[in-house]
């Protein structure tokens, strides 16, 4: 089961100065960078998974493959041979073992040819791939017995990312789109791919629809395996070089926004705002890069008129609870 989210990531080196004067919280708005992303958890898993078994019961002979070999379409990956073939060739073997412990030749001779005609009219028959793939498992050895319901190999054309992505997100998100991979087996390396499926039904999660994401990449490495947990990162939006400051500065009235400059008079401006991830919000309109401005609870600003309002300012206002 896996899980998407939407949230940001803000480069710390632009990130707003926050300062503490006087017992209140500054911030300086500053030029920074802020992405949002579909943050999105699952598992690798093959694009296309055959499950290989025996077309009848009997005893596997030999086996051709091993895990992670790649074989084509048509390639024998074991020899079966089937339950009469297997009757017949025992019975001629202890036919054979049992003349030479008596040491008599015409019997040794009589088995000898038994044995030769079992072998011959029950060919073992060739197991085979019916895709060009990896083997991802091997469940057989020689001298096993098998039946119809074993699942003796498994074959995975390629290994992709499978993620589950909530309906709140996957409008945000096309096909086509490039995506970060990263294995919680391996967090230090990561790799870029192309999301490529998007489900067109919908499932219930955890009380959450969910729809499945397949994200594959260019090349797969060799420490993927099948079942790993993967996250996958999902660019939304990116803007550069533009005003932000904390969330917290902002203070809302209805639809409108203000905030409160950090200066002995406290004066409030308002503003428009852009992006935001719910901590940090870009600023369109009504601060410049440098300005000073307060942190705090976000409040509703009582005994606001239209006039101030149009003007830009309003009258401060005292702190809650006093």
């Amino acid at each position: 089961m896996g899980f998407s989210g939407y949230y940001f990531l803000l480069r710390k080196r632009k990130s707003p100065e926050v300062k503490q004067t006087k017992g209140e919280k500054i911030a300086v708005v500053k030029r920074g960078s802020i992405e949002l992303k579909v943050l999105a958890t699952g598992t690798i898993q093959p694009y296309t998974r055959i499950e290989i078994r025996p077309p009848m019961s009997g005893r596997i002979e030999k086996v051709l493959v091993r895990e992670r070999d790649t074989v084509k379409e048509g390639d024998i990956l074991a020899w079966l041979s089937s339950e009469e073939r297997i009757s017949l060739i025992d019975a001629a073997r202890s036919l054979l073992q049992e003349a030479q412990q008596k040491r008599d030749s015409a019997a040794i001779e009589q088995a000898k040819r038994a044995l030769k005609i079992a072998e011959n009219a029950y060919r073992p028959l060739a197991i085979t791939s019916t895709i060009t793939g990896e083997v991802i498992k091997r469940n057989c050895e020689p001298g096993q017995n098998v039946y119809m319901t074993d699942i003796l190999f498994v074959i995975a054309d390629r290994l992709v990312a499978s993620v589950q992505v909530d309906e709140a997100d996957i409008g945000k998100i096309s096909i086509g789109e490039e995506a970060v991979i990263t294995l919680d087996a391996y967090p230090q390396e990561s790799l870029r791919g192309k999301l490529v499926k998007i489900s067109r039904e919908g499932r219930v999660s955890a009380g959450v629809v969910v729809y499945d994401v397949l994200v594959e990449v260019p090349k797969v490495p060799p420490y993927w395996s099948s079942g790993m947990t993967a996250n996958v990162e999902f660019l939304v939006q990116k803007k550069d070089s533009i005003l932000v400051l904390p969330k917290s500065a902002i203070i809302y009235r209805g639809d409108r926004k203000f905030v409160a400059l950090g200066s002995d008079s406290t004066k409030f401006v308002m503003v428009e705002t852009g992006i935001t991830d719910g901590k940090l919000v870009e600023i369109l309109t009504g601060l410049q890069e440098g300005d000073t401005v307060k942190l705090g609870e976000a409040v509703d600003i009582p005994g606001t008129s239209r006039n101030a309002i149009r003007g830009g300012f309003i009258p401060p206002i005292a702190p809650r609870g006093r």
